[in-house]
């Protein structure tokens, strides 16, 4: 379901008693590896120093929905204005509308 390198967002921060808590809800972390046991993430930006592998369940986060934020970025820019052409006159010197 997950692969090394891709960018997580946590959805479940609650502290849970066999692992110290450290997560934020609605934090992006990068996965780094993987738990061999229990297939938990070992994440690059924060360790689980109580869980010998440093890993945290893989139901605690979601993957990043890459489309959703491509289209809410492109409805928040701007739409293209048209382009005034403008000429010189090397007689002149001077700019024409």
């Amino acid at each position: 379901m997950f692969k090394i390198g891709e960018t997580v967002i946590c959805i479940d921060a609650r502290r849970r008693w066999y692992k110290l808590d450290g997560l934020k809800i609605n934090e992006m972390y990068t996965i780094s590896g993987f738990n061999p046991y229990d297939d938990g993430l070992i994440l690059r930006e924060i360790k689980s120093p109580r869980s010998g592998c440093k890993a945290y369940a893989a139901d605690r986060f979601r993957k990043v929905d890459y489309a959703f934020a491509d289209r809410i970025i492109s409805d928040l820019q701007p739409k293209s204005l048209p382009k005034r052409k403008i000429k010189f006159n090397f007689k002149r010197r001077r700019f024409q509308r």
